[in-house]
């Protein structure tokens, strides 16, 4: 019997040998879907833990003035600090090919110390000889300089040297210089000074002892160390205090896994309702097989292994294909997850575990999906299952045929309409996947646009196209009258501002940013207010605080007193409103009153609107209004583009928009194959229906356009039902994106050009889906469809 009952098994499998492809490349493409995203964070997991953790990322960087080894040597000594070094970063700029770029040149005490913010894979020489820049190596490519070439630099008010690039390395602690458009890079003390750089270090970093601290706790432990230095006579400054052993994209980056995640779920589930459809007829075809069965003595629990054992085998097949291509997907991804972190991901091999999670889901996902309709056939009499099956119609059907009647369509379409409906968890199930599609696609293309229109409204109200700052404050008269003097200004203003923190309950400052005084009634700004109101001319105590800013500090509120430390003193402010500012922390107070509080209206920035509306004009005003401050004896200390400012937020939001593009399709992917595994399922099971129809006189094509009408029909009710089920998907993606970026308006209704294009999509899915089995019905013989059994 066990022979008998497993050779059966084998025969059926071969008897149906489209059906059981059909089942394995389900389970195959959801897990290479979801393996994929798996296989990637577990990779970049991996390379987290081993290549950043290992770098010992440096806890806090204080400036202070002087600094010497004795100085050095005392904090060494201090509790709780693990290692500490000393620093002096100096921004610099090089002429590439049209255009100033800004250099983030840094100068250490030890380039081989390994205890703190050791650097990876250098090429080249190293450590940078005299007159030489190592360039680190996310930033090569955008420094457009190569190994070996003569690269000129300058620090502002200083002429410019020429600098060998001597090779290039990795700072895993920093983002990808591409992405924040910026160029890093590494020198020696001496060659600052040749740049005109004053001798000597300004910044302090340190790491901590403690195995995992708290930012509050390594703030307060900066705090000793500052409190040490003054006391010495230096003079301590901005202190900077990152999350302790996190990455500056790490949250962004487990915020998206979560989202992708959450994708690979849902096409494991459509893929379970293709699963569940394909088992289901398999079962309907063998019904009187598994009542004879019953009859000779088999139980339910033998019948039920028989055919769960028969769906884990396909599982299994289905994971030994899925997981070479997911682990080769997953490495590519996790590659440019790793480029977005800055991490070598090419090092390191995805754990095991990883393999043997999708392994156990390939397994068990069709033993699970094929549990309802097994039980439910193998619960059946014999006597059910060897009497004549009759399709039995619900009042839900009854009423549907006779509204069908009244539609002006001829016989075969109308049957057509019918035959849709006819079984209905297997219509319902084609349906959820179709949606479930849909749905996916649809909200990503809400959140795309939600997106580029959050992108939009934040530039939309800056109307300047050029912004200059000043390495000394100036009079804010003077820098206008000299940018109005040059050609190609539409308009110029001149803005004050300062580096602030927020100090906090027990003394201590938080991380600095930047506070903006804007001028009255400014013409290159148009705040959008997210509450609250914007400056006045007599808030002299009032702030509008960004919402940025709320990433760091989520309990400021419209009304609420803060104190804040502008060049080492205290300010107490108001806050009046929040304005959407993008990702950047950053406040805005009144010129006038911050003019009246510092005693004196100086500006550091200028922001211009061009005339000319192109980048090579808006560059070419750039080098004129350098050459013009030149001549007033005014030194520029940099310069940039809003469209670089643009770009370089697009380029962080490009990694989520393009997941979610490629995730739309893979589920449509999915729902064409549910919607094509049901068809043929029909086909099989119409074949006598067909062939009296071909008996009857229908014609090859009558056949082929009764099988696509169908088709289709499932189609455009899985689009009707996609669009309410978009509204929830879309609500999820925009509050996964608002966590991972900033926040973008939810749409609560479809966007017009995702829904005529995903009606365009599915139907051309339907045809393609379709039209194998449409043509095997239509090739069909009278004799083989009215002899099938």
């Amino acid at each position: 019997m066990f022979d008998t009952r497993w050779r059966k098994t084998l025969r059926d499998v071969w008897g149906h040998r489209a059906r059981t492809l059909l089942v394995v490349l389900a389970v195959a493409l959801g897990l290479m879907g979801a393996g994929a995203i798996l296989d990637a964070w577990a990779l970049v997991r991996v390379t987290t833990q081993a290549s950043y953790v290992a770098s010992h990322p440096v806890a806090a960087t204080l400036q202070i003035t002087p600094l010497d080894d004795a100085f050095l040597a005392r904090v060494r000594q201090m509790p709780g600090v693990a290692a500490a070094r000393l620093r002096r970063t100096v921004v610099v700029t090089t002429q590439g090919p049209g255009e100033h770029k800004t250099i983030v040149l840094h100068a250490l005490d030890d380039v081989a110390r390994p205890d703190i913010g050791r650097l990876q894979d250098a090429q080249g020489g190293w450590p940078p000889r005299h007159g030489e820049i190592i360039i680190e190596r996310s930033s090569l490519d955008y420094s457009g300089a190569t190994v070996g070439m003569a690269l000129p630099v300058a620090v502002a008010g200083q002429p410019p040297i020429t600098l060998r690039v001597g090779g290039i390395v990795r700072d895993v602690s920093v983002a990808p210089g591409w992405m924040d458009h910026l160029v890093y890079g590494f020198t020696t003390p001496d060659t600052l000074t040749r740049l005109g750089v004053p001798s000597g270090f300004d910044e302090l970093q340190i790491t901590v002892s403690e195995p995992h601290p708290s930012q509050q706790g390594v703030r307060q432990l900066a705090w000793r160390i500052k409190a040490l230095a003054e006391a010495e006579g230096r003079r301590a400054g901005a202190i900077d205090v990152p999350v302790p052993g996190r990455h500056m994209h790490a949250a962004q980056m487990d915020t998206l896994m979560l989202t992708q995640g959450g994708f690979g779920v849902l096409t494991l589930l459509v893929c379970a309702c293709l699963i569940v459809n394909l088992m289901s007829a398999m079962l309907a075809g063998q019904r009187r097989e598994l009542g004879i069965m019953k009859a000779l003595g088999a139980s339910e629990r033998q019948l039920a292994t028989q055919v769960l054992a028969l769906a884990g085998a396909l599982g299994l097949l289905a994971a030994a294909i899925a997981l070479p291509v997911a682990a080769w997907l997953g490495r590519r991804y996790g590659g440019f997850q790793g480029e977005l972190l800055n991490f070598p991901v090419e090092r390191y091999a995805i754990p095991l575990w990883a393999f043997a999670a999708q392994a156990a889901v390939g397994i068990v996902l069709p033993v699970l999906a094929a549990a309802v309709p097994v039980a439910r056939a193998c619960r059946e009499s014999v006597v059910a299952a060897l009497r004549e099956q009759a399709l039995s119609h619900g009042p839900a059907v009854m009423r549907a045929r006779h509204w069908l009647q009244g539609v002006p369509l001829a016989r075969p379409q109308l049957l057509s309409l019918h035959n849709a409906f006819r079984q209905r968890q297997r219509c319902m199930l084609t349906l959820a996947a179709l949606a479930t599609a849909g749905s996916v696609f649809i909200g990503a293309s809400n959140l795309r646009t939600a997106v580029e229109q959050s992108a939009d409204l934040l530039f939309v109200n800056q109307h300047h196209d050029v912004t200059l700052r000043l390495l000394e404050p100036q009079p804010a008269s003077r820098l206008i009258a000299t940018a109005n003097a040059v050609p190609g200004v539409a308009l110029a203003e001149a803005w004050g501002g300062a580096s602030v923190g927020l100090a906090r309950t027990d003394g201590t400052v938080g991380n600095m940013f930047a506070l903006l005084a804007v001028p009255r009634s400014s013409r290159l700004l148009t705040p959008a207010m997210r509450s609250g109101r914007w400056l006045r001319d007599d808030d002299a105590n009032d702030v509008v605080i960004g919402s940025g800013l709320l990433r760091s500090d989520p309990g400021l509120t419209v009304g609420q007193p803060i104190q804040l430390t502008i060049d080492g003193r205290p300010a107490s402010l108001r806050v009046v409103g929040i304005m959407d500012s993008g990702p950047e922390p950053v406040a805005y107070v009144s010129r006038s009153g911050f003019a009246a509080w510092r005693g004196r209206d100086l500006a550091s920035v200028l922001r211009v609107r061009s005339v000319a509306r192109d980048r090579d004009g808006q560059l070419d005003l750039i080098r004129r209004l350098r050459d013009a401050f030149d001549n007033q004896g005014l030194t520029v200390a940099s310069s940039h583009l809003l469209s670089e400012e643009r770009q370089g937020i697009e380029d962080h939001l490009q990694m989520v928009v393009s997941f979610l593009g490629v995730m739309g399709w893979v589920m449509i992917v999915v729902g064409g194959m549910g919607l094509a595994a049901t068809m043929s399922v029909t086909v099989l099971e119409r074949q006598r229906e067909i062939g009296v129809l071909r008996a009857m006189g229908a014609r090859g094509r009558t056949i082929l356009g009764m099988v696509q009408l169908e088709g289709l029909t499932m189609a455009l009710l899985g689009w009707l039902v996609s669009l309410p089920l978009s509204v929830p998907i879309s609500v999820a993606m925009s509050r996964s994106f608002a966590k991972v970026m900033f926040p973008v308006p939810a749409s609560l209704t479809p966007e017009p050009v995702g829904v005529m294009r995903w009606l365009v999509l599915v139907s051309i899915v339907s045809v393609v889906a379709c039209a194998w089995p449409a043509q095997q019905a239509r090739r069909m013989s009278v004799v083989k469809a009215l002899q099938y059994e």
